[in-house]
């Protein structure tokens, strides 16, 4: 009985240790004049690929005109996520996957393709580098591209 216990707790300790949650937090600028914030997440896998589920806000802006929010969008999506790189303390992937979201009421259906660069801190957390572009279907608002940066915190 004991050593089946000790083999459940191995088991159960095995499957914790591997799951390796991360919540992802990003913001930053994207072309042409619009703003961005992201969260999601991200669960990896073997050999630094991962895979990872997000949602995200945004808003267009134009000069000259009084009302900030009224460009806004918003979108979700699945990215998967392919080691490029190793580095000591960081990662390269390259990122891509399908998304789908509104802008102004406007549903549409889009790519995203990218890379990221990871540089893991000792307590575990990681900033990220985020340089993604975006294209989408069915309305106006094609493409977006353009820097994000962001954090990693695990659970």
């Amino acid at each position: 009985m004991k050593k089946i216990l000790f083999s459940l707790l191995c088991a159960i300790v095995a499957i914790g240790a591997s799951a390796q949650g991360k919540l992802t937090v990003n913001a930053g600028f994207l072309f042409p004049s619009t703003l961005n914030a992201t969260a999601g997440y991200e669960h990896s896998f073997t050999y630094g690929n991962a895979i990872e589920v997000f949602g995200e806000i945004g808003n267009h802006w134009k000069s000259g005109d009084g009302q900030f929010w009224k460009g806004y969008y918003w979108d979700g999506g699945i990215l998967y996520k392919h080691r490029l790189a190793r580095y000591k303390n960081g990662m390269l992937r390259f990122r891509f996957g399908p998304e789908f979201g509104a802008v102004e009421r406007k549903f549409f259906v889009g790519l995203e393709a990218g890379f990221e660069y990871n540089y893991v801190f000792q307590n575990g957390w990681e900033f990220s580098l985020i340089q993604k572009n975006n294209v989408n279907f069915i309305h106006g608002d094609t493409f977006r591209n353009g820097l994000l940066v962001g954090l990693k915190i695990p659970f």
